[in-house]
C-alpha cells in the first residue's frame, strides 16, 4: 500500500476516507479486466497539490475512465457529496456528467452529429467575405468557441473530429450578417489552438433563424438556450434536439414551397420538405455530404470498382463496409469502405437492407 493511501485512508478529513475508497474500486475494476491495478500519477499529485485540488483538476478537465467504473464511485460523486469543498463550476461540470452516465457518453460518441456551433463566419475563419458555400468553407481552419465549463467532458471528442450544426450570428458584424441554422459541417481534429479544418460542408436552402428562437424563447429547450446565448458558443447536442431543428429547416422549406407553388424533386436529398420522419431527415441529410469520405477512399485505393473494375471516376462512390447507420466510431474512415460503380453500390445496399453485409 503506497504513503499516500496510508494516509489517505487514516485521515480526519471524511472526504479524504472517501477518496481511498474511490481509489481501491478503481483498483479493483482493472483487475477483474486483467490490467495492472495502479493507480497512475493520482498519489503523486495527491500529495503534491492535495485531494481537492487534484479531484476538481479532473472533473472540469473530464478525465478518462470514467466510462469504466461505478459513477458511485468517481470524482465527479466526491463532488456531489462534499459540495462545500468544491466551486461552482467544478460542482456543475460533475453534475453534468452524472446527469449523463456513462452509457449516455458513449451514445453520445457514436451520434451522427454531436455539437452545435453558434459564430460568425468571421470569428470561425478570422477573415471578412468568406461566403457560406462549400466551396470556400472546405480546406479552411475554423477557430472553435470554448465549450462551457459543464460540457468539458465533451472536449476530447473535438480532438479527433466531429460533425456540428452550424449557426451563423443574425446580428451584423464589420458589415456581414448571418442566416440562422446555416450548415451541417464535419470537423477534422480539433488542434491546440481550438482550429479544427473543414473537411466538408452541407448548406441549408433555406436556414432557420429568429422566427424560430423566437417561437421557442420561452419554453426551456435546447432552441431556447441557443437564443438566450448572445455570444459564440458550441454546444454538445443531442439526437433528439438535432431531430427538432432539421425539423424546423424542413417545415419552413415546405411552407415556402407551398407559398410559391413550387413541385420540387422529392428524391433530390435536399428537399427536406418531402421528409417526414426525424430520423430518416437525419440520414438524408447526412448522407449527401459523403464526399471527404470518397476522397479519402480514392487516394488510398485503386480508383476503380471493386467489383467490376470500372474506373471511370464519375460513377465511383463510397461505400461503407460496416453499414453507415450502425454509428460505430471508425465508420467513415478507409479501412470501412469500398469504391463501387454507383448501380453495384445500391445493390450493395439492397442486399444489406436483407441482411446481408455491407452498406
Amino acid at each position: 500500500m503506497s504513503e499516500v493511501m496510508k494516509a489517505l485512508r487514516g485521515s480526519a478529513d471524511p472526504l479524504e476516507n472517501d477518496l481511498a475508497r474511490v481509489y481501491d474500486h478503481w483498483q479493483e475494476v482493472k483487475r477483474s479486466q486483467g490490467q495492472r491495478a495502479g493507480l497512475g500519477y493520482e498519489p503523486r499529485d495527491i500529495s503534491a497539490l492535495g485531494a481537492v485540488s487534484v479531484i476538481s483538476s479532473r472533473v472540469l478537465n473530464a478525465s478518462a475512465g470514467f466510462e469504466e467504473i461505478d459513477p458511485d464511485q468517481s470524482y465527479e460523486a466526491l463532488v456531489i457529496k462534499y459540495p462545500e469543498r468544491f466551486t461552482p463550476d467544478v460542482i456543475a461540470a460533475a453534475q453534468e456528467r452524472l446527469k449523463l452516465g456513462a452509457s449516455k457518453v458513449q451514445e453520445f460518441r457514436r451520434q451522427d452529429i454531436q455539437f452545435f456551433v453558434k459564430s460568425s463566419a468571421i470569428e470561425l475563419f478570422g477573415e471578412p467575405g468568406v461566403r457560406p458555400t462549400a466551396e470556400s468553407w472546405v480546406g479552411r481552419d475554423a477557430a472553435l468557441p470554448e465549450l462551457h465549463k459543464e460540457n468539458s467532458y465533451a472536449d476530447e471528442i473535438l480532438t479527433k473530429g466531429f460533425r456540428g450544426l452550424v449557426w451563423l450570428h443574425e446580428q451584423e458584424k464589420n458589415s456581414e450578417r448571418g442566416r440562422g441554422l446555416t450548415a451541417v459541417v464535419e470537423f477534422g481534429p480539433m488542434q491546440p489552438d481550438r482550429r479544427a479544418r473543414v473537411l466538408d460542408a452541407v448548406f441549408f436552402e433555406r436556414p432557420v433563424g429568429k422566427e424560430l428562437l423566437e417561437a421557442h424563447k420561452d419554453d426551456e429547450t435546447f432552441i431556447a438556450s441557443i437564443g438566450a446565448s448572445r455570444h459564440s458558443r458550441i454546444w454538445p447536442i443531442s439526437d433528439s434536439d438535432v431531430d427538432s431543428l432539421l425539423s424546423a429547416v424542413r417545415e419552413k422549406a415546405h411552407k415556402i414551397a407551398q407559398y410559391e407553388n413550387q413541385n420540387p424533386d422529392p428524391h433530390e436529398p435536399l428537399n427536406l420538405e418531402k421528409i417526414e420522419d426525424a430520423t430518416a431527415l437525419r440520414q438524408v441529410v447526412l448522407r449527401r455530404y459523403q464526399s471527404a469520405f470518397r476522397q479519402a477512399l480514392l487516394s488510398k485505393r485503386p480508383n476503380r470498382c471493386a467489383i467490376t473494375g470500372t474506373s471511370e471516376l464519375s460513377v465511383l462512390e463510397a461505400a461503407h463496409i460496416i453499414p453507415y447507420a450502425e454509428r460505430f466510431a471508425d465508420r467513415d474512415k478507409p479501412e470501412n469502405g469500398l469504391l463501387l460503380r454507383s448501380d453495384i453500390h445500391k445493390l450493395f445496399d439492397a442486399l444489406n437492407r436483407a441482411g446481408f453485409a455491407g452498406g
